[in-house]
């Protein structure tokens, strides 16, 4: 066992070499230096750059840097690492507040009606548009035609066939003031068929063919809505 710090401060002065000699010889700094030839590692900035400044400046004062190493570690020891030790801790059971139990309630009522809806039979309900502007735009006046002809069978069904674009119907049993038998668009290339007796309203009769057994329709107006009784 040797004096670290002193075994380097008598070679750096046996060899005339100043602190400032020293610190360009080894390019480290001086208050480092001092503090090996003071046996001051804790002024280190930690025992890796300890050991590697001692054998740098051993070597560079011509000493044997092996020696001055193994009694570095000699007298201090790297430290054990202590096994890392993972606490457990059971998670505390949260309580859930007045809001979150309404809240949960709520929830589970609006998925059981989902639910309830989803596998409840849909009534068949036709959809109803609103009327074009040129159909539903009083002050349009109706014309009202009548389908009583001789040759017509009485049994005929009235079919509405929509040829040139959609056409916003109304559909009633006997008259005007009967049971609504439909009501909506019908769209361009479908076709509809009612057995009379039946009032129609027509918002686009021009976008129409309509026949009754063998009978055409004709006559339709090509602007205004128009009121048919078949």
């Amino acid at each position: 066992m040797f004096d670290i710090g002193g075994s380097l401060a008598a070679a750096r002065k046996g060899q005339s070499l100043t602190p400032a000699d020293a610190e360009r010889l080894t390019c480290l700094r001086g208050r480092y230096l001092a503090a090996l030839e003071h046996d001051e590692f804790d002024a280190l900035p930690g025992r890796v750059y300890a050991r590697a400044f001692l054998r740098t400046y051993a070597d560079a004062l011509g000493l044997d840097a092996d020696r001055f190493v193994e009694e570095f570690d000699a007298r201090y020891p790297e430290p054990l690492e202590q096994p890392a030790v993972t606490v457990f801790r059971p998670r505390r059971r949260r309580r859930l507040s007045a809001r979150a139990l309404v809240a949960l309630v709520v929830v589970a009522a609006l998925a059981a009606a989902v639910i309830w809806t989803s596998l409840s039979p849909a009534p068949n309900v036709t959809p109803i548009r609103a009327p074009s502007p040129a159909a539903a735009a009083p002050p349009h006046p109706r014309v009202a035609l009548s389908l009583a002809h001789p040759h017509v069978t009485k049994h005929a069904a009235l079919v509405i066939h929509a040829t040139n674009g959609p056409c916003w119907l109304l559909v009633r049993r006997g008259g005007p003031a009967g049971a609504v038998l439909f009501e909506g668009t019908l769209e361009q290339g479908k076709a509809m068929q009612f057995v009379p007796r039946v009032w129609v309203r027509l918002g686009a009769p021009w976008n129409v063919a309509m026949h009754r057994g063998a009978h055409v329709v004709a006559g339709l107006p090509a602007s205004v809505p128009v009121n048919l009784v078949a």
